[in-house]
């Protein structure tokens, strides 16, 4: 505080001399305050200051960072330095003057989040704006162990339910988000697990109290099933989980985009992945907990006719598997009867447990004859992934009992008198015979005429109205022609694509469907394609040991050598070629939709 003292003379002429004076003095003081007020900047420099909430954090934290300039300003600071060892998460600019007790305030802020990228030593860089720099500041980022972690008011667990595997068996992911505080907002990215499909198959939350204290416990569950044998790699799944920040008395509330964002990380699993055991032998491979196999019969099997079809569905079930791994149940046809199939209904249902896939097989079976009829037992050979060892799941034959046909009833004999003598009766006896039979009833001869033209007519419109039909039906044929032929053209180029990709497990799915298009006939495994091969005439050695070694880089062990898939097509058109040589019956207008 600045105070002047004044002396004022006896003299008055002097007296008048101070008196001026004190006042051109408070008119300079009075100057120098509106200056000091209104261009505070002028009289003090333009600085920069940094600042963070705290220097020490856990791994996954955010923090805060403010930049302050001694100044008015409407543009922001150049952040890319920070960007080598930090994510800069979002960025808040504020401008504040104040004018209090006779003193100014005038300044710029920027409240930045930051992430860091990474644990230990790190330095937020100095940065410069306006031509003033600030300081740097050092930072300690520690990796805390899990038990430090469940100390914390948000920590995430992983688990898995096994260590070991074998291809294509379900292994289950469980990822839980465990708070002591309420969460007012949870996102997270998405779970990528390269050579492994997956499912997630259940989302739940609950309360759970760990010791004494209560917990929200979010958990995630996923079913992974690996692709190929060897090292599976299950990455760490970041979360972003805003908690409400204390400072601000609002931001609990639904409508507020306020809180504190931190940011967790899962744990990283490896698990080992073994190919199919030896012992398996040949045959699909099926990795499940339990396979049931049950029928149904669309009416009663005491009602059987022949001729009369009825319709068998049989349900495939397995318990940790995908509809997509089922095998196709062989049903033949024997003496005494033909199956029809119809086309399989595949269906994946999931719970906290997995994946329960299901297989619908419906087949239309038509006796042709009366009597008993046996149908075979149907097998199916899987692993057992609980006691690691092969077992198989059997539906009983069944003995049908089958009606004849009404319409197979004996005609009636024609019996004739016995002749006497011998056989070789004299001629004349026999037209004197039937002359008196027919002079002894005039009217029969009229009515066989008048039966024998009916039947005529009938047979004649019949014919008629069969040949219409066969007129009507050829455009549907035609149509239903040109879907097949746009269906196969269509798979044939999604094969080419999984073949310029080098998608194993896509080509060799896309390679069965459109073989079962092709041939009409299903194929389920890459040896049945691996047969048809070997009936061709040419490169069918070279076709079968690329299908058996692509089956091999995909549910073998050890290291296999890259495929060549595009050549594989190549090889394949010529196959499809071949077969339609081979069959001159049909048109040969599908050969162009593989140019």
């Amino acid at each position: 505080m600045v105070t002047t003292v004044f002396e004022i003379p006896s003299n008055k002429n002097s007296q008048k001399h101070y008196i001026a004076a004190y006042f051109l003095s408070l008119k300079h003081v009075f100057t120098l305050l509106i200056f000091c007020v209104l261009f505070p900047s002028s009289a003090l420099a333009d600085t920069l200051t940094a600042s963070v909430d705290r220097n020490q954090l856990g791994a996954g934290e955010t923090f805060e960072l403010r930049l302050k300039y001694a100044g008015q300003t409407t543009s922001d600071p150049d952040l890319s330095p920070l960007e080598k060892e930090f994510e800069v998460l979002s960025t808040h600019q504020q401008n504040q003057f104040s004018f209090m007790n006779g003193s100014s305030t005038s300044y710029t802020e920027w409240r930045i989040q930051l992430l860091p990228k990474k644990s230990g030593t790190l330095t937020i860089p100095s940065l410069t704006f306006k031509g003033v720099s600030s300081k740097a500041i050092t930072l300690q980022v520690t990796d805390r162990p899990t038990s430090s972690l469940k100390n914390q008011p948000v920590y995430v667990e992983t688990e898995l339910d096994k260590s070991t595997v074998y291809v294509q068996e379900q292994l289950l992911l469980t990822l839980r988000i465990l708070a002591t505080t309420n969460l007012q907002g949870i996102s997270s990215e998405d779970l990528v697990i390269e050579n492994a499909s997956m499912n997630k198959v259940a989302e739940n939350q609950f309360q759970k109290q760990i010791n004494g204290v209560n917990h929200l416990v979010i958990e995630l569950k996923y079913a992974v099933f690996p692709n190929t044998s060897g090292h599976l790699t299950i990455p760490a799944l970041r979360f972003n989980i805003v908690l409400p920040d204390r400072r601000d008395p609002y931001s609990s509330s639904f409508f507020s985009r306020g809180g504190k964002r931190i940011f967790l990380h899962s744990e990283e699993q490896k698990v080992t992945v073994k190919p199919r055991p030896a012992n398996y032998g040949t045959g699909e491979w099926l990795p499940s907990k339990n396979v049931s196999l049950s029928e149904r019969w669309s009416r009663p099997l005491d009602e059987l006719v022949a001729g009369e079809p009825i319709t068998r569905t049989i349900s495939f079930t397995a318990q940790g598997s995908t509809s997509a791994q089922l095998p196709p149940l062989e049903i033949k046809a024997s003496n005494g009867f033909k199956v029809y199939p119809d086309q399989p209904q595949l269906n994946d249902e999931v719970d906290s447990n997995g994946v329960t896939a299901t297989r619908l097989e419906s087949i239309a079976i038509v006796p042709s004859r009366g009597g008993q009829l046996n149908l075979p037992p149907i097998t199916v050979k899987w692993w057992d992934t609980t006691t690691n060892q092969v077992r198989e799941t059997t539906l009983d034959g069944t003995t049908l009992t089958v009606k004849p046909a009404a319409n197979a009833s004996s005609l009636p004999t024609i019996s004739t008198p016995a002749t006497q003598g011998s056989l070789a009766a004299p001629l004349e006896n026999s037209a004197t015979a039937i002359t008196t039979e027919i002079k002894s009833e005039p009217s029969m001869l009229l009515w066989l005429l008048v039966i024998s033209n009916i039947v005529l007519f009938v047979v004649l419109v019949t014919l008629f109205v069969l040949w219409r039909k066969s007129k009507s039906a050829e455009s549907p044929a035609l149509l239903q022609t040109t879907e097949s032929e746009q269906k196969e053209s269509e798979l044939f180029k999604q094969l080419k694509q999984a073949a310029n990709k080098q998608d194993y497990q896509g080509f060799r799915e896309t390679l069965l469907t459109w073989a079962s298009s092709h041939w009409q006939q299903p194929f389920v495994t890459l040896d049945q394609v691996a047969t048809l091969a070997n009936h061709s005439q040419a490169n069918s050695p070279s076709l079968k040991l690329q299908l058996q070694a692509l089956d091999s880089a995909l549910y073998g062990s050890g290291d296999t050598a890259e495929i060549d898939l595009p050549g594989l097509v190549d090889e394949l058109k010529q196959l499809k070629s071949q077969s339609d040589q081979k069959n001159q019956g049909k048109e040969n207008h599908l050969k162009p939709l593989y140019g």
